[in-house]
């Protein structure tokens, strides 16, 4: 019996003092690649087909993987661009062509591979687009909990099982020197993709929002993440009118009126906001109103009531917040025409409207009269 205890606590010590040792001589597989998709979700070319085969240069990493221990690091952004190439894809030439792309089956493969590979690996995935980790973590650390959390969540929901966040940036490479421009662009986009993400649950928002860890991923050159900040640009900018005031022009002509105002949610999701009204000067008395609700992929008028005091022009800048009041679109612009009509000053207007109808067909009868004489 001592016996079979002796040899017992022998295996296990031999146990405890194999697993550092292995732990230390895990083979580092690192899936991380450059940006491949701009921020409207178009390939700039089609070489992952090439990478990804089992001859390319991610293809052997899953196919022909180095031998156990091993410890696989992911950029989750990787793993969503092949993703995107299982269905149709399309990659967007600078000449503003649009063509069709050949590697789904090819992506396909791929991703079965690796899911199976790495079944029984450790798998560490890096914040989603992998910024450059000393920058983000100084500048956004908020951001930068963001992009792990999501990543985690994605990369786990793929591949079925649970995952590790690099939160210490030890499997982090690579370093970026921030610049005032780009430091600039960053924050504005990410600040007006936060502000929405207040009212705004939807998954398409979730996404551009993680796309822009990549315009800080340090293994780009300046010219490419000019590319990148253009393309950023031009999809927050479209993302920011899904949800707005529709500006208008009206002419409002009785003292108490009810003004229609419209507004649009384009997203994939319903949102409750508030409406600020600010009238430009005092002519004009009306107020927002809170909490409104408005279904996915559609339009909801309101109508306010306003007070007009006196006649002329008046512009009303209008915009969405939250319940708190933080300000969530840019303004948009009412222009008012008040033309004030008195009732009384009505009254005598229609009255001698009519004297003067009645005179002039009495005049007419006179002079037909006098003719036939």
């Amino acid at each position: 019996m001592k016996r079979i205890w002796l040899v017992l606590a022998l295996i296990l010590g031999l146990q405890f003092t194999y697993q550092p040792a292995q732990a230390a001589d895990a083979k580092v597989i690192r899936l991380v690649t450059e940006p491949n998709r701009n921020f409207s979700g178009y390939f700039y070319n089609d070489d992952l087909t090439t990478r990804l085969a089992p001859t390319g240069d991610l293809g052997k990493l899953v196919f022909y993987p180095a031998n156990r221990p091993r410890i696989w690091v992911v950029d989750t952004a990787f793993i969503d661009d092949v993703i995107a190439m299982t269905f149709e894809y399309k990659i967007g030439l600078e000449s503003g062509e649009k063509i069709s792309g050949v590697g789904s089956d090819v992506a396909v493969n791929w991703l079965n591979q690796f899911s199976f590979i790495c079944s029984n690996d450790q798998v560490v995935v890096l914040p989603y687009g992998n910024p450059a980790y000393r920058l983000i973590k100084n500048y956004a650390p908020g951001e930068l909990n963001f992009y792990y959390s999501n990543a985690n969540k994605r990369l786990s929901s793929f591949l079925t099982r649970a995952v590790i966040s690099d939160k210490s940036g030890k499997y982090s490479t690579g370093s970026l020197k921030s610049d005032n421009s780009l430091r600039k662009d960053y924050a504005e986009n990410r600040r007006a993709l936060t502000n929405l993400n207040r009212v705004v649950d939807a998954p398409e928002l979730t996404t551009l929002r993680l796309q822009m860890a990549r315009l800080l991923n340090p293994n780009i050159d300046k010219e490419f993440r000019n590319r990148l900040l253009k393309s950023a640009d031009k999809e927050v900018s479209r993302s920011a009118r899904k949800l707005r005031v529709i500006s208008g022009r009206y002419r409002l002509t009785s003292v108490e009126v009810k003004l229609p105002i419209t507004i649009v949610n384009n997203f994939s999701t319903p949102v409750k906001v508030s409406l600020e009204l600010l009238p430009r000067n005092s002519r004009i008395q009306i107020v927002g109103v809170s909490d409104v609700s408005i279904e996915p992929y559609s339009k909801k008028q309101l109508s306010l009531p306003a007070n007009l005091i006196t006649p002329g022009t008046v512009t009303v800048a209008a915009r969405l917040t939250d319940a708190k009041g933080v300000p969530i679109t840019k303004y948009s612009q009412l222009n008012l025409n008040l033309s004030i009509v008195d009732s009384r000053v009505a009254w005598f207007t229609s009255s001698a409207a009519v004297l003067l109808f009645v005179a002039a067909t009495l005049q007419t009868v006179r002079r037909v009269r006098r003719s036939k004489k």
